[in-house]
């Protein structure tokens, strides 16, 4: 065997295995889109803080899209012609996309094993009995009743999740009903028990992690715990951080201009803020707004004098991950040294607390 077949045949196994690996690590897409035309669909995902966005042309309403992809993900498609998207659970090997562009968010989607899974136990939600109750016009009597209503409703979501996670933990469409749960909606004991019925590896994902970190954080935020750093961007670009203020009694306060609670708290914020802005204490206020305009134009309406900083994603960002906040509105005192001192302080209660902390 000379030097040049041997070199063939390795360079041809390297090949194999190349193509192998690709395989393994991108989905593969193949899409009929009745009325799509010659129009263009958008693939947009984010891991890790990374974002992956693709585009590609149909032709006569078909295309071929290789996605690249480490693991499940939720992608979200979107068209140039009705500006209409469809999320999907965006797994590896082949899947096929159809459908009509005036329903777009209905695009069937099959071959993707994770999305049948996650489709599946939402249908299962969808499907369970009650009936919320009609008002009678005795407000009282109607909140009690819409009361039990929900607790019924929960109890009933909790084992139909319960029962999916213990049928499929070895799969990321399970992770993501439970962050949908127990994260978007904050149960942190609810949130425990379904992550212990994960598996390792899905435990691990990226969704896995998120639901750790949410646990976690319940820890991380307890008084006299020293305060994650952070860091984001004021309306200018510039990035701050919590060690910036070291040496000074701060209230990281989350809020968004939406967040009305929040909103009717600022008074008594900027009352306190006045008072002891010149005695070691200062505000970080951390804004949760997608859009910076509407983040920019409350701080200009409730006129709050502090330091303004945002995360454009909101309460599924980093720091609100690593802080645990899912609701607003939320609030942390830290001290000079970097630690909890109290949160969630609301009314006169961060006056007071400051009135004992700052002589």
């Amino acid at each position: 065997m000379n030097n040049i077949y041997r070199f063939l045949i390795v360079f041809s196994v390297c090949l194999v295995l190349f193509a192998d690996l690709y395989a393994q690590s991108a989905a593969h897409i193949t899409a009929d889109i009745a009325g799509l035309q010659n129009g263009k669909i958008k693939f947009s995902y984010e891991l890790n803080d990374i974002l992956y966005k693709d585009s590609v042309q149909a032709e006569r309403g078909v295309f071929t899209r290789n996605v690249p992809l480490p693991e499940p993900v939720l992608c979200t498609l979107s068209n140039s012609l009705n500006k209409q998207i469809r999320i999907l659970l965006l797994d590896k090997g082949s899947l096929k996309i159809s459908g009509d562009i005036d329903r777009f968010y209905e695009l069937k989607v099959s071959g993707a094993l994770e999305n049948d899974l996650l489709m599946q136990y939402r249908t299962s939600l969808y499907a369970l009995p009650g009936i919320r109750p009609k008002a009678t016009g005795n407000e009282e009597n109607d909140k009690k009743d819409r009361a039990v209503f929900a607790v019924k409703q929960q109890l009933l979501k909790d084992s139909v999740l319960s029962g999916f996670v213990k049928t499929y933990p070895d799969h990321v469409a399970a992770a993501i009903a439970v962050y949908d749960m127990y994260v978007t909606y904050p149960d942190r004991s609810k949130a425990a028990e379904r992550f212990k019925l994960l598996s390792p590896n899905v435990q691990k994902s990226i969704y896995g992690e998120s639901i750790r970190a949410f646990i976690d954080a319940k820890v991380k935020t307890d008084v006299g715990a020293t305060a994650a750093n952070f860091s984001l961007a004021d309306k200018n670009g510039k990035l701050f951080s919590l060690i910036d203020f070291k040496g000074k009694y701060v209230l990281i306060d989350f809020w968004a201009s939406w967040c009305m609670p929040c909103r009717k708290e600022n008074p008594n914020l900027i009352r306190a803020y006045q008072i002891y802005k010149d005695k070691g204490f200062t505000i970080a206020g951390l804004s949760m707004d997608i859009a910076a305009e509407n983040w920019l134009t409350a701080v200009d309406q409730d006129k709050l004098p502090w330091l303004q900083l945002n995360d454009p994603r909101g309460t599924t960002g980093k720091v609100a991950n690593v802080y645990g906040v899912k609701s607003l509105p939320a609030n942390f005192l830290v001290g000079p040294d970097g630690k909890i001192v109290a949160k969630n302080l609301r009314g006169d209660a961060l006056e007071k607390k400051l009135k004992e902390l700052i002589h």
